[in-house]
């Protein structure tokens, strides 16, 4: 059963920039007390208008939750208390990492069948998974450090995307393209972002600096990712096509956790002294402003125009926000 359920519906109409935003619906949490629910809602993730997110039902565990924010309805994807984390959906699938078998795995949930399966039964870890189509990837830590593995649903076949020394992390995938964190040059490098051509079976080195190049996500062709090359954190992006490299911030405060839909970017901003959600058009080039609430907003994800984010008005509460971008 949800521990979240819809409390109020906004219309809230607002000029940013070039764009109008329309806030869809707030979730929060419903009563609990702090001691039960200290986190409530993280790690959102969305699908037109189907959202999944982590719930924290304590310190040390939480659950996957779906809302489907046109209908209203609400589930707990989990079927089980225990450990269940850093959801992702594409269309009606949802997958997370899940520990109910004493070890980390992936698991699998089919919203219009109400299936769920376990992709992965393994004895080490395996954790943030992100899925797009029939495809699965994931971090694995089957050869001791942390590598970079894919799951085909059709096939049900596994493939090892990268095996390369040290650390590869922070995995994301669509289409073809799968992109990811990596530390093969050891601490000194700070993290590079390579990314990896399923069909071609081609890895791309994106970034080699001495600088921090953090969180990539990848959509429509394009990488983005958050990149302390320029002296504080800005967002970076690059058409894995042309290969050309584009800054895409470069206001002094910083900007990180940059996620991408199509042509459109969207990551966390300081330039107001509070966490806000911006965003900019890579075809127009022009850079908005997608929240103005009061408190920090954080963690955001996107799909085509709508966007997913947590709103913390105050240290002891949190709440699911829905937002539309027009224009």
């Amino acid at each position: 059963m949800s521990r979240f359920t819809p409390a109020k519906i906004h219309l809230v109409v607002a000029l940013a920039g070039i764009a109008v935003i329309v806030l869809l619906l707030f979730i929060q949490n419903s009563g609990q007390e702090p001691d039960k629910d200290p986190g409530g809602p993280v790690f959102p993730r969305i699908y037109q208008d189907l959202v999944t997110y982590e719930s924290r039902t304590n310190l040390y565990n939480a659950d996957i939750l779906f809302i489907n924010t046109s209908s209203g309805e609400h589930e707990d994807l989990s079927e089980e208390e225990g450990n269940q984390y850093r959801p992702d959906i594409d269309k009606d699938r949802v997958v997370w990492q899940d520990k109910r078998s004493g070890y980390w795995n992936i698991y699998l949930k089919n919203l219009t069948s109400g299936s769920l399966t376990q992709i992965t039964n393994r004895t080490d870890r395996e954790t943030t998974p992100h899925i797009s189509g029939d495809r699965i990837v994931y971090v694995t830590e089957r050869n001791i450090s942390q590598d970079i593995a894919l799951f085909n649903i059709s096939t049900g076949k596994e493939y090892m995307i990268c095996t390369s020394p040290d650390v590869q992390w922070q995995p994301d995938i669509d289409g073809d393209w799968v992109v990811w964190e990596d530390w093969r040059r050891g601490p000194r490098s700070e993290g590079d972002i390579y990314a990896y051509n399923i069909p071609l079976n081609q890895e791309i080195e994106i970034t080699n600096s001495s600088t921090q190049d953090w969180f990539p996500a990848v959509s429509g062709g394009w990488v983005v990712w958050q990149s302390s090359k320029h002296g504080n954190f800005d967002i970076m992006a690059e058409n894995l096509t042309t290969r050309k490299q584009i800054q895409v911030t470069t206001d002094p405060s910083r900007q990180w956790l940059p996620v991408i839909s199509g042509d459109i970017i969207v990551w966390i901003d300081e330039r107001n002294r509070q966490w806000d959600i911006y965003g900019y058009n890579l075809s127009s080039g022009s850079e908005f402003r997608v929240t103005n609430d009061t408190g920090n907003d954080a963690w955001p994800a996107i799909s085509e125009k709508n966007v997913a984010y947590i709103n913390y008005p105050e240290k002891s509460r949190s709440n699911l926000m829905i937002t539309k971008i027009f224009g």
